[in-house]
């Protein structure tokens, strides 16, 4: 279809005026590039339909060989303008993508003829088969002066010759800019700043500043600190030495890195001198390099963009790319200096000394002190507290950093975004479609698909986990984490071997983390290998304050039936969690034992459990069905109450946690069909957990559905990756061995029941669960 139409297409807030190529928002003018423009008319023509990745380059660029990420970049571009609306625009995974807004599309009574014969100069783009843009005037009269002199028509002539030789000269560059080589990936080091102005401050963040700079471009990797720490490591030297031009270019050489970015400030009178210099690290041979004089301290920072835009530009990046990718670190980040660097300290004692989120909070939280603007102060103060398991207390600062993501670079706009709708609103697709949107920008960023995976194993998408978690570590093999997620995503698909090989990988590679070792000993504990067992306990007894790991062996406790055992290492955890002040943590610790003491048949002692709980949350779904399995009858009705009456877009919450609460109401009125029907909605997700399951399976019990609630017993008994440490992965064997006496199929009762007593042969003696099923298997007789 042609884009040069008299069409009018209205969409939200938006019009689109094809024939003037203006996009317009409540009549204000948003600015877009031709390619973009008409990337944005070719969707909105196929408003509704998936538009093939293929499709798009044959349309904007026709009879022209371009790469896959131009598109790439257009699209971010376009979402960008779009703003809040950024939705409008869907990315199909592995096909193309989507214009989702209702379009109304109107003739434009105003529409002036295409071309015009006479009037006032007329230019207009032609484009020829070649696609190279060519600016010419349309045919008109000359002022009959001039057909009167002959200088002013010899100035007439000349002027044309002159305009057609720019033009044509305009139109061999642009031909020459679109089929030239595409940009060249760098992948950079940055060496610590050399600082002779004797200004402290300068030491933290002009690094940082740069690499704040440098990052914004997605065609440019930059060394990461933590990768620098690791890397120094590895050439027998402390992980926070300093960077300097020759240690850098080591780590350069060692890294596989191709260009040493060293920079320096100096004092000249009473001004500074900036310098920056990129060199190949094998040869020492300088790329590119820019220098500026700053008159005063507080224009540093500015000064200091511009120098590694030129940088950028000498490296090979297109001055279209470094326009669409800069936004001044002032802007960005911060434009105090204070801020800027007690907020860079913060971060280097993260990565490169190893310092946990409680000794790293006080430093963010005084950046946004020092700077209540600084989005990624905010940002950061956030992640530290979810990394804490203090959700409650990383809203607030997940919503300030969300407020304040308009004046950010694009890829940190896109990581507080994504963050902020995966983590604070809990809406994990929203989060999702952000997290796709990051990765189609910055392609050879890892971090988006690490994200990814660990959001999709949060759905029960484990699958989708896995290759997620197969591309990040195939773009950073060097992050322990990396390892860490992949690994845990093959142990929730069942791909136990897959997990231990990735374990092993980790190992050889140096990049074991304690988070792996969590997942190995998960599924060592399944599998009753003692040896694995006795090395990943061995390796949790070295870190014995660590709540989160002692949580882990209680856990496998209690599945395995060691009652005193498993409260033992809760009460460990709890106190631990007390003591460092993590009161959510602490709650959910708790929590988690009451839910062990239910399933036992400790009924009164799981009520006193719970009621050491500090800070019980509305909103939680696993103390909802324990207060429910305790005997509260309004306890699912209080959750609705709290939680229904939100218009949240929370995922889990609407398609989970919310069915839940009705299927509970539905079962006390003694309506199990009704129940069913309510779990409807959690089929998408039913297997983030084992609840969903075993709750349909409990209510085709009470309908006297024996055969539906066999098969939702062995579903969970299919999937042990999900949680194979929870007790009620061993007690579905109790529940299908219920059912199957319900259907008169003995013989697989008793194997069932054989299978519990077996996963259960070290349980504590007297635990009222285990001596009903004892009792139930005596009087099936032989």
């Amino acid at each position: 279809m042609s884009l040069t139409n008299r069409s009018i297409y209205h969409f939200g807030e938006f019009q689109l005026k094809t024939t003037a190529r203006v996009l317009e928002r409540q009549g204000v003018r948003v600015p877009l590039g031709s390619k973009a423009f008409e990337v944005l008319t070719h969707l909105v023509i196929h408003t509704g339909d998936v538009v093939t990745k293929d499709e798009l380059l044959k349309a904007v660029w026709p009879n022209s060989f371009v790469e896959e990420q131009n598109l790439t970049q257009q699209i971010a571009s376009l979402r960008k303008a779009l703003g809040d609306k950024s939705t409008y625009i869907a990315t199909v995974p592995g096909r193309g993508y989507q214009f989702t807004e209702t379009v109304r599309a109107v003739m434009a009574a105003d529409s002036p003829p295409l071309l015009e014969e006479a009037s006032d100069d007329v230019m207009h783009a032609m484009r020829t088969r070649t696609h190279v843009v060519i600016e010419e005037s349309s045919r008109r009269m000359l002022p009959a002066q001039a057909t009167r002199n002959p200088t002013l028509l010899a100035l007439y002539a000349l002027a044309s010759v002159v305009v057609l030789l720019v033009m044509v000269w305009a139109g061999w560059r642009w031909f020459r800019l679109r089929h030239e080589a595409p940009h060249e990936y760098r992948q950079v080091v940055v060496s610590d700043f050399i600082n002779t102005t004797g200004d402290a401050a300068f030491d933290h963040i002009l690094k940082r500043a740069l690499q704040i700079d440098l990052e914004q471009s997605p065609y440019i990797d930059v060394l990461s600190d933590r990768e620098t720490a690791n890397t120094l490591q590895k050439m027998g030297r402390q992980s926070d030495t300093a960077l300097t031009i020759e240690v850098a270019r080591e780590v350069c050489e060692r890294t596989n890195r191709q260009v040493l970015l060293a920079g320096g400030i100096s004092s000249v009178g009473s001004e500074y001198l900036l310098t920056l210099e990129a060199t190949d690290c094998s040869t020492g041979k300088q790329i590119a390099g820019a220098k500026a004089e700053v008159k005063t301290k507080s224009n540093v920072l500015s000064a200091l963009d511009s120098v590694a835009e030129h940088v950028r530009s000498g490296l090979g990046e297109s001055a279209e790319s470094v326009e669409s990718y800069r936004v001044p670190v002032a802007q960005a980040t911060t434009s105090s200096l204070e801020a800027l660097r007690v907020y860079s300290v913060g971060e280097s004692m993260m990565v490169r000394t190893g310092k946990e989120e409680a000794e790293t909070l006080p430093m963010f939280q005084r950046a946004v002190e020092l700077d209540p603007q600084f989005a990624m102060a905010y940002v950061a103060v956030a992640t530290d507290y979810y990394n804490l398991n203090e959700y409650s207390l990383a809203v607030p600062y997940y919503q300030k950093a969300f407020d304040l993501s308009g004046q950010v670079s694009e890829k940190e706009r896109l990581y507080i975004r994504a963050h902020y709708y995966a983590d604070s609103k809990k809406d994990v697709e929203q989060g999702l479609k952000e997290y796709r949107l990051w990765e189609e920008t910055y392609p050879r960023d890892w971090g988006p698909w690490l994200d990814i995976a660990s959001n999709d194993i949060q759905l029960g998408q484990y699958q989708s986990a896995v290759e997620a978690g197969e591309q990040a570590l195939k773009l950073q093999p060097a992050r322990a984490i990396v390892y860490s997620v992949l690994a845990r995503a093959y142990k929730c698909a069942d791909r136990f071997d897959d997990a231990k090989r990735i374990g092993q990988l980790a190992r050889d590679r140096d990049k074991f983390a304690y988070s792996l070792n969590a997942t190995l000993f998960e599924i060592a504990s399944f599998e009753h290998d003692q040896k694995a067992i006795s090395a990943t306990t061995a390796w949790m007894a070295s870190h014995p304050d660590d709540w989160y790991l002692l949580t882990f062996q209680a856990s496998a406790a209690a599945s395995a039936g060691r009652y005193k055992d498993a409260v033992r290492l809760y009460n460990q955890a709890y106190a631990i969690a007390k003591r460092e002040n993590l009161s959510e943590s602490a709650d959910n610790i708790l929590l988690e034992q009451a839910q062990a003491e239910a399933a036992f048949g400790w009924s009164s002692e799981a009520r006193a459990t719970l009621g050491r709980l500090s800070q019980p949350t509305p909103d939680s779904r696993g103390l909802m069905l324990l207060r429910a399995q305790l005997g509260d009858a309004t306890a699912a009705q209080r959750f609705l109450a709290v939680n229904e009456a939100k218009s949240s877009s929370a995922t889990l919450m609407a398609h989970v946690y919310l069915p839940q609460a009705r299927a509970l109401l539905a079962v006390q009125h003694k309506k199990p069909l009704d129940a069913i029907t309510a779990l409807e909605p959690a089929r998408l997700y039913e297997l983030v957990d084992y609840t969903v399951p075993v709750q349909r399976a409990e209510a085709y019990l009470q309908a006297k559905q024996a055969g539906p609630a066999i098969a939702e017993y062995k579903k969970v008994l299919a999937n042990p990756g999900v949680n194979a440490i929870s007790p009620q992965y061993p007690l579905a064997h109790l529940g299908l061995a219920r059912a199957y006496v319900m259907t008169g199929d003995l013989a697989s009762a008793r194997a069932e029941y054989e299978s519990f007593l077996s996963t259960w042969k070290d349980a504590d003696p007297n635990l009222p669960v285990l001596l009903s099923a004892k009792d139930e298997l005596a009087r099936l007789g032989h």
